[in-house]
Protein backbone atom coordinates (compact mmCIF):
# COMPACT_ATOMS: atom_id res chain seq x y z
CA UNK A 1 0.00 0.00 0.00
CA UNK A 2 2.91 2.51 0.72
CA UNK A 3 4.37 2.04 -2.39
CA UNK A 4 1.37 2.36 -4.57
CA UNK A 5 0.40 5.27 -2.53
CA UNK A 6 4.01 7.23 -3.78
CA UNK A 7 3.58 5.84 -7.43
CA UNK A 8 -0.21 7.41 -7.48
CA UNK A 9 1.46 10.47 -5.79
CA UNK A 10 4.45 10.41 -8.64
CA UNK A 11 1.45 10.28 -11.57
CA UNK A 12 0.10 13.66 -10.02
CA UNK A 13 3.42 15.18 -10.12
CA UNK A 14 4.98 14.30 -13.89
CA UNK A 15 3.98 17.33 -15.33
CA UNK A 16 4.61 19.89 -13.01
CA UNK A 17 8.42 21.00 -13.61
CA UNK A 18 8.90 24.37 -14.10
CA UNK A 19 9.79 25.89 -17.38
CA UNK A 20 13.49 26.74 -17.37
CA UNK A 21 14.20 23.83 -14.47
CA UNK A 22 16.01 21.92 -17.13
CA UNK A 23 18.72 24.95 -17.64
CA UNK A 24 20.40 24.61 -14.29
CA UNK A 25 23.49 22.66 -14.62
CA UNK A 26 23.52 19.56 -12.47
CA UNK A 27 25.78 16.65 -12.44
CA UNK A 28 24.85 13.76 -14.23
CA UNK A 29 24.17 11.82 -11.55
CA UNK A 30 21.57 9.57 -9.48
CA UNK A 31 20.09 12.03 -6.93
CA UNK A 32 20.33 10.51 -3.19
CA UNK A 33 17.77 11.47 -0.57
CA UNK A 34 18.78 10.47 2.85
CA UNK A 35 16.26 9.87 5.46
CA UNK A 36 17.49 9.43 8.72
CA UNK A 37 15.03 6.85 9.98
CA UNK A 38 13.02 3.65 8.79
CA UNK A 39 10.88 2.85 5.91
CA UNK A 40 7.20 3.39 6.28
CA UNK A 41 7.17 6.02 8.74
CA UNK A 42 6.13 10.00 8.23
CA UNK A 43 9.66 11.39 7.39
CA UNK A 44 10.07 8.24 4.72
CA UNK A 45 6.44 8.91 3.19
CA UNK A 46 7.01 12.45 3.04
CA UNK A 47 10.70 11.76 1.43
CA UNK A 48 9.69 9.54 -1.13
CA UNK A 49 7.05 11.83 -2.46
CA UNK A 50 9.57 14.56 -2.96
CA UNK A 51 12.20 11.83 -4.94
CA UNK A 52 8.85 10.72 -7.06
CA UNK A 53 8.26 14.72 -7.80
CA UNK A 54 12.33 15.70 -8.20
CA UNK A 55 12.71 12.47 -10.15
CA UNK A 56 9.61 13.47 -12.83
CA UNK A 57 10.80 16.84 -13.05
CA UNK A 58 14.65 16.29 -13.79
CA UNK A 59 14.22 13.18 -15.18
CA UNK A 60 16.67 11.36 -13.46
CA UNK A 61 16.93 8.66 -11.01
CA UNK A 62 16.33 9.57 -7.49
CA UNK A 63 16.49 7.08 -4.51
CA UNK A 64 15.68 7.23 -1.13
CA UNK A 65 18.14 5.59 1.46
CA UNK A 66 16.91 4.45 4.95
CA UNK A 67 19.28 5.11 8.26
CA UNK A 68 17.34 3.66 11.69
CA UNK A 69 18.39 3.88 15.15
CA UNK A 70 20.37 6.33 17.29
CA UNK A 71 24.04 6.17 15.69
CA UNK A 72 23.21 5.16 12.01
CA UNK A 73 21.03 7.81 11.71
CA UNK A 74 24.10 10.41 13.28
CA UNK A 75 26.27 8.83 11.19
CA UNK A 76 23.86 9.56 7.67
CA UNK A 77 23.53 13.09 8.71
CA UNK A 78 27.22 13.49 8.37
CA UNK A 79 27.69 11.52 5.62
CA UNK A 80 25.12 14.42 3.68
CA UNK A 81 27.37 17.30 5.51
CA UNK A 82 30.23 15.78 4.01
CA UNK A 83 28.79 15.20 0.16
CA UNK A 84 29.88 16.92 -2.52
CA UNK A 85 27.75 20.03 -2.42
CA UNK A 86 26.68 19.80 -6.37
CA UNK A 87 22.96 18.38 -5.74
CA UNK A 88 23.21 14.90 -5.85
CA UNK A 89 23.04 14.18 -2.49
CA UNK A 90 19.89 16.20 -0.13
CA UNK A 91 18.82 15.15 3.70
CA UNK A 92 15.17 14.98 4.39
CA UNK A 93 14.91 17.67 7.43
CA UNK A 94 12.34 17.66 9.93
CA UNK A 95 11.72 18.56 13.67
CA UNK A 96 13.76 15.97 15.14
CA UNK A 97 16.91 17.31 13.41
CA UNK A 98 16.53 21.12 13.23
CA UNK A 99 14.30 22.10 15.87
CA UNK A 100 14.92 19.81 18.70
CA UNK A 101 18.34 17.84 18.78
CA UNK A 102 20.03 21.50 18.87
CA UNK A 103 19.16 21.67 22.55
CA UNK A 104 18.33 18.52 23.40
CA UNK A 105 22.17 17.16 23.33
CA UNK A 106 24.88 18.24 26.17
CA UNK A 107 27.46 18.50 23.39
CA UNK A 108 26.20 19.00 19.45
CA UNK A 109 26.06 15.78 17.61
CA UNK A 110 26.45 17.67 14.03
CA UNK A 111 26.30 21.55 13.62
CA UNK A 112 22.80 22.45 11.62
CA UNK A 113 25.26 25.62 9.47
CA UNK A 114 26.64 23.13 7.85
CA UNK A 115 23.67 22.65 5.96
CA UNK A 116 21.85 25.00 3.54
CA UNK A 117 17.82 24.56 3.51
CA UNK A 118 15.86 24.03 -0.08
CA UNK A 119 12.19 23.47 0.90
CA UNK A 120 9.85 22.54 3.52
CA UNK A 121 7.05 20.08 2.18
CA UNK A 122 3.95 19.65 4.97
CA UNK A 123 3.86 19.76 8.48
CA UNK A 124 1.53 17.40 10.62
CA UNK A 125 0.58 17.79 13.94
CA UNK A 126 1.68 15.42 16.92
CA UNK A 127 -1.50 13.78 18.24
CA UNK A 128 -1.72 12.04 21.74
CA UNK A 129 -3.69 8.55 20.81
CA UNK A 130 -4.77 5.57 22.88
CA UNK A 131 -5.57 1.65 22.65
CA UNK A 132 -9.00 1.65 22.34
CA UNK A 133 -9.02 -0.37 25.88
CA UNK A 134 -8.00 2.59 27.86
CA UNK A 135 -10.72 3.78 29.27
CA UNK A 136 -9.56 7.23 28.83
CA UNK A 137 -11.93 9.69 26.92
CA UNK A 138 -9.35 13.19 27.21
CA UNK A 139 -6.36 14.39 27.90
CA UNK A 140 -7.72 14.93 32.22
CA UNK A 141 -8.91 11.49 32.03
CA UNK A 142 -5.08 10.01 30.90
CA UNK A 143 -3.70 12.16 33.25
CA UNK A 144 -5.72 11.02 36.74
CA UNK A 145 -5.63 7.04 35.04
CA UNK A 146 -1.92 7.08 35.01
CA UNK A 147 -1.82 9.11 38.55
CA UNK A 148 -3.48 5.92 39.93
CA UNK A 149 -1.49 3.34 38.48
CA UNK A 150 2.25 4.53 38.83
CA UNK A 151 4.70 2.90 36.60
CA UNK A 152 1.71 0.45 35.43
CA UNK A 153 1.08 2.20 32.07
CA UNK A 154 3.36 2.41 28.79
CA UNK A 155 4.25 5.08 26.80
CA UNK A 156 5.71 4.34 23.78
CA UNK A 157 7.82 6.70 20.92
CA UNK A 158 9.06 6.31 17.88
CA UNK A 159 13.38 7.57 18.63
CA UNK A 160 15.08 9.15 21.44
CA UNK A 161 14.53 13.02 20.49
CA UNK A 162 11.75 12.74 18.28
CA UNK A 163 8.82 15.42 18.67
CA UNK A 164 6.88 12.42 20.07
CA UNK A 165 9.23 11.47 22.63
CA UNK A 166 9.46 14.89 23.62
CA UNK A 167 5.93 15.78 24.05
CA UNK A 168 5.27 12.62 26.09
CA UNK A 169 8.22 13.87 28.36
CA UNK A 170 6.85 16.95 28.93
CA UNK A 171 3.19 15.77 29.50
CA UNK A 172 5.19 13.53 32.31
CA UNK A 173 6.91 16.58 33.28
CA UNK A 174 3.90 19.06 33.38
CA UNK A 175 1.57 16.58 35.60
CA UNK A 176 4.50 14.71 37.36
CA UNK A 177 3.48 11.11 35.87
CA UNK A 178 5.21 8.37 36.50
CA UNK A 179 5.26 5.93 33.45
CA UNK A 180 7.21 3.42 31.75
CA UNK A 181 8.78 5.12 28.84
CA UNK A 182 9.42 2.81 25.94
CA UNK A 183 11.43 3.95 22.60
CA UNK A 184 11.29 2.22 19.23
CA UNK A 185 12.95 2.49 15.97
CA UNK A 186 9.88 4.31 14.20
CA UNK A 187 6.64 4.60 13.96
CA UNK A 188 5.53 1.60 12.63
CA UNK A 189 6.48 -0.42 15.46
CA UNK A 190 5.24 1.96 18.20
CA UNK A 191 1.93 1.87 16.62
CA UNK A 192 1.62 -1.89 16.22
CA UNK A 193 2.31 -2.52 19.93
CA UNK A 194 -0.19 0.09 20.69
CA UNK A 195 -2.99 -1.57 18.88
CA UNK A 196 -2.25 -4.78 20.50
CA UNK A 197 -1.65 -2.61 24.07
CA UNK A 198 2.14 -3.24 25.09
CA UNK A 199 1.75 0.14 24.75
CA UNK A 200 -1.00 2.15 26.04
CA UNK A 201 -0.47 5.92 24.84
CA UNK A 202 1.84 7.68 21.78
CA UNK A 203 2.37 10.82 20.27
CA UNK A 204 2.19 9.90 16.70
CA UNK A 205 1.69 12.18 13.39
CA UNK A 206 -1.64 11.17 11.30
CA UNK A 207 -0.50 8.96 8.72
CA UNK A 208 1.66 6.64 11.24
CA UNK A 209 -2.04 5.74 12.65
CA UNK A 210 -5.03 6.71 10.64
CA UNK A 211 -5.82 3.20 9.46
CA UNK A 212 -5.85 2.12 13.10
CA UNK A 213 -8.85 4.95 13.64
CA UNK A 214 -11.85 3.21 11.59
CA UNK A 215 -11.58 0.06 12.94
CA UNK A 216 -11.66 1.44 16.24
CA UNK A 217 -7.92 0.02 17.57
CA UNK A 218 -7.14 3.31 18.78
CA UNK A 219 -8.82 6.49 19.84
CA UNK A 220 -7.31 10.38 19.27
CA UNK A 221 -7.56 12.11 22.61
CA UNK A 222 -5.91 15.47 21.60
CA UNK A 223 -4.05 17.30 19.08
CA UNK A 224 -0.61 19.35 19.34
CA UNK A 225 -0.49 22.64 17.14
CA UNK A 226 -2.14 25.94 17.60
CA UNK A 227 -5.11 24.93 15.62
CA UNK A 228 -7.38 21.78 15.67
CA UNK A 229 -6.65 19.37 12.36
CA UNK A 230 -9.51 19.84 9.50
CA UNK A 231 -8.97 15.23 9.52
CA UNK A 232 -10.39 15.01 13.04
CA UNK A 233 -11.94 19.02 13.54
CA UNK A 234 -13.54 17.00 16.61
CA UNK A 235 -10.18 16.36 18.50
CA UNK A 236 -9.10 19.42 20.97
CA UNK A 237 -5.84 20.74 20.78
CA UNK A 238 -3.68 20.45 23.99
CA UNK A 239 -3.79 24.08 24.21
CA UNK A 240 -7.80 23.71 24.32
CA UNK A 241 -6.53 21.17 27.30
CA UNK A 242 -4.66 23.30 29.52
CA UNK A 243 -1.00 22.81 28.24
CA UNK A 244 0.06 26.34 27.45
CA UNK A 245 2.59 26.61 24.64
CA UNK A 246 1.86 23.08 22.47
CA UNK A 247 2.11 24.89 19.19
CA UNK A 248 5.00 23.28 17.73
CA UNK A 249 4.61 20.85 14.93
CA UNK A 250 6.11 18.25 12.66
CA UNK A 251 7.41 18.73 9.49
CA UNK A 252 9.45 17.51 6.53
CA UNK A 253 11.59 19.45 3.98
CA UNK A 254 14.94 18.67 1.76
CA UNK A 255 18.45 20.55 2.78
CA UNK A 256 21.38 20.06 1.04
CA UNK A 257 25.26 19.94 1.96
CA UNK A 258 26.49 23.68 2.54
CA UNK A 259 27.93 25.30 -0.51
CA UNK A 260 25.40 23.95 -2.84
CA UNK A 261 24.98 25.94 -5.64
CA UNK A 262 22.30 28.35 -4.83
CA UNK A 263 20.40 28.08 -8.37
CA UNK A 264 20.21 24.26 -7.73
CA UNK A 265 18.05 24.82 -4.48
CA UNK A 266 16.08 27.26 -6.13
CA UNK A 267 15.10 24.70 -8.75
CA UNK A 268 14.58 21.72 -6.65
CA UNK A 269 12.56 23.95 -4.43
CA UNK A 270 10.34 25.55 -7.68
CA UNK A 271 9.65 21.58 -8.51
CA UNK A 272 8.38 20.83 -4.45
CA UNK A 273 6.55 23.69 -4.19
CA UNK A 274 4.77 23.22 -7.09
CA UNK A 275 4.37 20.16 -6.37
CA UNK A 276 2.82 19.92 -3.22
CA UNK A 277 0.15 22.62 -4.21
CA UNK A 278 -1.06 20.69 -6.79
CA UNK A 279 -5.44 20.53 -5.64
CA UNK A 280 -4.42 16.61 -5.80
CA UNK A 281 -1.79 16.43 -3.83
CA UNK A 282 -2.92 18.73 -1.44
CA UNK A 283 -5.97 16.33 -1.04
CA UNK A 284 -4.34 13.74 -0.85
CA UNK A 285 -1.84 14.84 1.92
CA UNK A 286 -5.01 15.97 4.04
CA UNK A 287 -6.14 12.59 4.09
CA UNK A 288 -2.61 11.37 5.67
CA UNK A 289 -3.26 14.48 7.87
CA UNK A 290 -0.74 16.34 6.44
CA UNK A 291 -0.66 19.84 5.57
CA UNK A 292 0.76 21.04 2.05
CA UNK A 293 3.53 23.58 2.49
CA UNK A 294 5.93 24.56 0.15
CA UNK A 295 8.50 27.67 0.17
CA UNK A 296 11.55 28.90 -1.25
CA UNK A 297 14.90 28.19 0.20
CA UNK A 298 14.66 31.52 1.96
CA UNK A 299 11.32 30.96 3.59
CA UNK A 300 12.16 27.55 4.47
CA UNK A 301 15.55 29.04 6.87
CA UNK A 302 12.91 31.22 8.38
CA UNK A 303 10.84 28.44 8.88
CA UNK A 304 13.30 26.46 10.64
CA UNK A 305 14.17 29.06 12.90
CA UNK A 306 10.91 29.82 14.03
CA UNK A 307 10.33 26.14 14.38
CA UNK A 308 13.59 26.28 16.43
CA UNK A 309 12.59 28.80 19.00
CA UNK A 310 9.01 27.09 19.62
CA UNK A 311 10.32 23.75 20.01
CA UNK A 312 13.61 24.66 22.45
CA UNK A 313 11.20 25.59 25.29
CA UNK A 314 9.41 22.55 24.70
CA UNK A 315 12.54 20.66 25.03
CA UNK A 316 13.29 22.55 28.31
CA UNK A 317 9.70 21.80 30.09
CA UNK A 318 10.39 18.20 29.11
CA UNK A 319 13.24 17.90 31.40
CA UNK A 320 15.45 15.59 28.35
CA UNK A 321 18.69 16.23 28.00
CA UNK A 322 20.97 13.27 26.03
CA UNK A 323 24.58 13.35 27.68
CA UNK A 324 27.06 12.20 24.84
Amino acid sequence: MFFSRTRALACAFIFLAPPGAGAVEIPNCTIRIVVSGPAAGTPDLIARLGADKLGAALGRNVVVENQSGGAAAIMSINVVKNAKPDGCTLLAANASIFSISPTLYSKPLYDPADFQPISVNAVSPNVLIVNSKVPAKNLAELVALVKAQPEKMNFGFGGVGTPMHLYGAMLAARFDLRMNRVPYRGSAPVIADLVGNQVQFTFEQFPSFIAQVGPGNVRALAVAGAARSAVMPDIPTLIEEGVAGADAVSWFGLVAPRGTPPDIREAYAKILSDGVRDPVVVARLKSLGAEAKGATPAETQAWMDGQLAKWTPLVKASGVVIDQ
